[in-house]
């Protein structure tokens, strides 16, 4: 009975065993793909439908090897069942998918965890650029930049009227505002046909919504990027996820936290929190100071007196004030050290090097 029991733990190891290997092949990076396209769904049932005969034709024709990712981000109709068809058929096709909605920003980055090229294309499920244009933003990136954005030219204009004007004119508000924070010089953010090279994508972790802002957080890590315009096409089938007036009001509200991103990432010791909340706790206590001198004045030499004054207690409100952000400032000098000191992040990215002696977590 003791020999059954040996047995049949032994077994058990050398299934989880297995099972760990099968998991961890899963996830092995393949080093022979070239291209990545990946591909965020939501209820595009009808729209997958299209890619057998519009969209893999034109891959094939690129004599190139590559990749298809696609990740159902909680869709409610059969586009998962779709995708499942057309990972049977095309090797090439993987079919992801989330347990709930997560948003776009999630799917994106849940492709990019699985793919294997040495670019990284994004395409939208419902076609709205032709996929005839994917050989262009690949000619781009082996002429050397490592961002490449696509410009929908005449998007909306054919719709005229009001419908019309309140999905454009947002949507430029919105793209000028970008352009104008980020300091990056692309006229359409929202395209769904964007590439990059792997090391952007590797450092770019995408959360929440930061999918509208790739171009502008790409420029953290690279200045070689580029726009080109291409046709547009309105959806088929379904309609899109995302409102124009909700998205341009919420864009407004995430341009303050990619300013502040930006900003940071780019030089992050040079919005330390020491300087930051140092330099208004120092004025605040400084006011607080001279209005305390200047009552202690008055109540000295003038022998009048201070204590009902509301002067002075707004005197000892600054002085206090000035001495907690000083505090904070601190605690978030702190704060900032462990980050960087815990995630083994480094304030820099090296691209390229010769004859430089480099460990194995800088390669």
């Amino acid at each position: 009975m003791l020999d059954d029991i040996a047995k049949n733990f032994l077994d058990d190891i050398i299934k989880g065993i297995m099972k760990n290997e099968t998991n961890e092949k899963k996830h092995t990076k393949l080093d022979d793909v070239e291209i990545s396209i990946i591909i965020p769904v939501y209820n595009e049932e009808k729209n997958l439908e299209r890619f057998s005969k519009e969209v893999f034709p034109i891959l094939d024709n690129l004599n190139r090897k590559y990749e298809v990712i696609a990740v159902d981000d909680g869709s409610k109709d059969d586009s998962w069942k779709v995708m499942k068809n057309l990972a049977k058929k095309h090797s090439f096709f993987t079919a992801l998918r989330h347990s709930r909605n997560y948003g776009m920003g999630a799917a994106y980055q849940t492709a990019v965890d699985y793919s294997s090229g040495k670019y990284i294309i994004t395409y939208s499920a419902d076609i709205e650029v032709p996929p005839k244009y994917i050989k262009d933003v690949l000619k781009k990136l082996d002429d050397g930049y490592d961002v490449v954005n696509t410009w929908r030219k005449g998007r909306w204009q054919e719709e005229g009227g009001l419908k019309s004007t309140l999905r454009r004119y947002p949507s430029k508000v919105a793209n000028y505002l970008i352009k104008k924070i980020s300091g990056v010089d692309i006229k359409d953010t929202g395209s769904g046909l964007k590439g990059f090279r792997r090391f952007v994508m590797e450092n770019l972790k995408i959360y929440g919504d930061m999918h509208r802002f790739l171009p502008a957080y790409a420029s953290l890590y690279t200045k070689k990027i580029v726009e080109i315009p291409v046709e547009y096409k309105e959806r088929m089938y379904g309609k899109s996820a995302y409102g124009s007036i909700k998205r341009t009001f919420t864009v407004f509200l995430d341009l303050f936290s990619m300013k502040f991103m930006l900003s940071f990432s780019t030089k992050p010791f040079s919005m330390m929190p020491g300087r930051i909340f140092g330099t208004v706790g120092l004025i605040a206590f400084g006011l607080g100071t001279l209005i305390t001198f200047y009552l202690a004045f008055v109540k000295i030499f003038m022998h009048e007196n201070i204590g009902d004054r509301p002067l002075f207690m707004v005197g000892l409100i600054f002085i206090v004030l000035g001495i907690q952000l000083i505090m904070t400032g601190l605690l978030g000098e702190l704060l900032l050290r462990i980050y960087f000191e815990s995630s083994n992040r480094k304030p820099y990215i090296v691209t390229e090097s010769e004859n430089a002696n480099l460990t194995d977590s800088e390669v």
